[in-house]
């Protein structure tokens, strides 16, 4: 089960310009359900890892953003 799920992850062969390939490491159990959802969406492999990676950077950026503002806040009160 370990090897199939291994061969899924690889980043797929793409013929879309300016693309970069990337290695990384997830929970198996996580992996898993991604797969099983993706093929029930009828997602291609590359489809699922751009959605993971936009929604994930998304996400990213986000609480980075609440943060960095909270910060500033944080920062002008102490100044007043």
């Amino acid at each position: 089960m370990t090897k199939q799920i291994l061969e899924e992850t690889e980043m797929p062969e793409t013929d879309a310009p300016n693309m970069e390939y990337v290695r990384f490491a997830v929970p198996a159990p996580l992996l898993q359900e991604a797969l099983e959802l993706a093929k029930a969406e009828g997602w291609k492999p590359a489809e699922l890892h751009r959605i993971f990676w936009e929604r994930g950077f998304a996400a990213y950026a986000e609480g980075s953003n609440k943060r960095r503002v909270n910060r500033s806040l944080r920062k002008r009160e102490t100044e007043e």
